[in-house]
């Protein structure tokens, strides 16, 4: 096993076990299910890296696997398990709850990333203020791009006869902003993809504020 892969396999262990150990003593569900969410996202994280290496092995195709395939096979494994809010009773509402979660998936997976980057440099300071404009930048679009298929569940939640397309609308949504990121990233336009995940977020925070305002007067 090479040293970044071990790396990798050591954080989903020393950040999954002890959060769990913490899930089993909270009582409240929304958080409980939040940082269940989180400890899917980290090992979400380690399953795409898994695929992705397996996808670059051709000569050449490094790069057509981070602005082609790896924002679908990532988005994919980070959101998988916001569908398990679809199996709910009846006449359950599906709550803001299933964007924080989804968020919390995407910031897990996020963490795994950008210690494999990191992992790739010296540790130099230089390196430690990249991977904090990254934590601000990159992890925050990992958190949007899956969160974005969580508030489409949450609105279009009715619309029982288009289900499938809803799904694999806000699927395509997420991997869009994240493909998008990754394609403006190393250009000139770099700026207007570290500024869209924090535009993005914000403007997250205004919705959910109103969304959470309408469950409370229903």
């Amino acid at each position: 096993m090479d040293q970044v892969t071990a790396s990798l396999i050591g954080t989903c262990i020393a950040t999954i076990i002890p959060l769990l150990f913490v899930c089993f003593i909270i009582k409240e569900k929304g958080s409980k299910y939040i940082l269940l969410y989180f400890c899917w996202g980290t090992l979400a994280g380690l399953l795409a890296f898994g695929f992705n290496n397996l996808l670059t092995g051709t000569q050449g195709q490094t790069e057509r696997v981070t602005t082609a395939i790896a924002p679908v096979v990532e988005e994919f494994c980070k959101g998988l398990p916001i569908l398990l809010f679809l199996i709910k009773k009846k006449k359950s509402i599906i709550t803001v709850l299933i964007v924080y979660c989804a968020f919390a998936s995407g910031i897990g997976f996020s963490i795994q990333e950008s210690i494999y980057y990191f992992s790739q440099t010296g540790g130099t300071a230089g390196d430690i203020a990249t991977l904090a404009v990254r934590t601000m930048t990159t992890a925050l679009m990992h958190g949007i791009s899956t969160a974005v298929i969580g508030l489409g569940l949450m609105q279009l939640q009715k619309q029982g006869h288009i289900l499938l397309p809803v799904i694999a609308g806000l699927f395509a949504l997420g991997t869009g902003i994240h493909a998008l990121f990754n394609l403006l990233l190393p250009t000139n336009l770099a700026v207007i993809a570290a500024l869209m995940p924090v535009g993005l977020y914000f403007a997250g925070m205004v919705f959910l504020n109103k969304a959470k305002g309408d469950e409370y007067e229903a």
